[in-house]
């Protein structure tokens, strides 16, 4: 019997590799579509905001919180929802509304001149990544054996990187030489292509076992069984003490990416050409090119880094605040948007394949949308404070201390984490 359960258990994992491999370039053009229209659906509302706000900071923590605001109002449900769907097709149907909500976009702010319409659609694209991104981390895991997720998080990571460069260089030269509206055009219609991609993959991927859900008590109202399955969620992030490492990693980066977010606009915007926003482009192709390298960098490590390689790449965010708050120019700018995403990267992808690696299959959902709901609050919180301190205090020096605290506060965690990721591993 044993032996048949382990034949079955071996067999089982090669179908994930052949699955994998079949479909990966397959799932990987999909990711680098609907990415390409995250990066340009971010780089055309900045871009926007910048051309018409008469405050750009004030008004980007606006966005922002439309932005985020549907993580704490729909997490709960999206997680359960992602839970009892298939995830495959969670992630075409979202990707399809998102596209339609982002062709409205150009109509609502020409008729009205106002940015509470587009924050509006954002809202709603906003909860459609609610459910996208839980599904995306939920559904790779099931097609992906553990030991290889690491180098397939990486190359999915090069699709996030694609779409960077695609964004922000095609957002940047659409945006300056034709119209602004034309960026929301072409950003609906990558979500469409990005739609059909996934629909094909959905209908060629083979029906595995679905997750059956746990039983509730006797009885018990559909609502709250809808409410104790989210409960489920938090009670798992809460006692699987291997998933505070890597969540308190990811808390960290976003937490810096929403300071960075609102300080660093400021600063490209006093070293670029006035009305251009070629400027903005070249230091998002910068970070790209970083994240490439970490990239890279994340597939070397692999999954079991230790303390000293993760206590190095958060040191990096040091010098890295420091370049693009002292510099007079692009160039330096350029270079510490590079180095940025050279931290960054490894310590996500890393901290990424080791939570859908410990999260249990059926609660996977659940977990990466409460995951949604921590890291996102940190970076609202956080681009709002800088936003705020910003205006009573130089944001050059602002953008230092924020580098300063990220490298201080990794070093903290890696030296008070009672084993390496790779004790937690074995």
């Amino acid at each position: 019997m044993k032996d048949r359960g382990a034949g079955k258990e071996r067999n089982g994992e090669a179908a994930a590799v052949a699955i994998s491999g079949a479909l990966l370039s397959a799932f990987w053009a999909a990711q680098a579509v609907s990415l390409f229209g995250d990066r340009l659906n971010n780089f055309s509302l900045v871009a926007l905001v910048n051309r018409f706000s008469k405050d750009p900071s004030l008004q980007l923590s606006g966005i922002y919180a439309a932005m985020y605001l549907p993580v704490f109002l729909l997490a709960p449900a999206a997680g359960v929802v992602v839970d009892r769907l298939n995830k495959r097709w969670v992630l075409a149907a979202t990707d399809l509304a998102r596209g339609l909500l982002v062709l409205l976009i150009p109509a609502a702010f020409a008729a009205t001149g106002s940015f509470i319409p587009v924050m509006a659609v954002v809202f709603l694209v906003a909860s459609g990544n609610l459910l996208f991104l839980p599904a995306k981390s939920g559904f790779l895991p099931e097609i992906v054996p553990p030991e290889k997720l690491v180098r397939v998080n990486s190359i999915l990571w090069i699709a996030g990187i694609a779409g960077v460069i695609g964004g922000f260089l095609g957002g940047g030269i659409i945006f300056d030489y034709f119209s602004w509206k034309a960026c929301f055009y072409l950003d609906g219609a990558t979500y469409l292509i990005s739609a059909s991609l996934l629909t094909a993959i959905a209908l060629r991927l083979p029906r595995g076992p679905q997750p059956a859900p746990r039983a509730g008590p006797a009885g018990e109202s559909a609502l709250a069984g809808f409410w104790r399955s989210a409960a489920e969620g938090l009670a798992e992030i809460r006692g699987n003490r291997s998933l505070a490492a890597p969540l308190v990693v990811q808390s960290l980066i976003f937490f810096g990416a929403g300071g960075f977010s609102v300080l660093a606009v400021v600063m490209i915007g006093g070293v670029s050409k006035e009305g251009s926003s070629m400027g903005l482009a070249a230091a998002g192709l910068s970070a790209g090119a970083g994240m490439a390298a970490g990239s890279l960098l994340a597939h070397r490590l692999g999954r079991n880094a230790g303390r000293p390689a993760e206590g190095a790449l958060f040191l990096l965010f040091a010098p890295a605040a420091a370049a693009v708050a002292l510099s007079s120019s692009l160039a330096p700018v350029c270079v510490g948007m590079f180095t940025a995403g050279l931290a960054a990267t490894p310590l996500f992808v890393i901290s990424e394949s080791q939570l859908q690696e410990r999260i249990p299959e059926g609660l996977r959902g659940r977990v990466f949308a409460l995951r949604e709901v921590l890291t996102r609050s940190l970076f609202l919180a956080s681009s709002f404070l800088m936003s705020f301190l910003g205006r009573a205090t130089g944001k050059g020096a602002l953008l230092i201390l924020l580098g300063l605290f990220l490298a201080i506060s990794g070093l903290i965690r890696v030296f008070l984490s009672g084993s390496t990721d790779t004790d937690n591993d074995n």
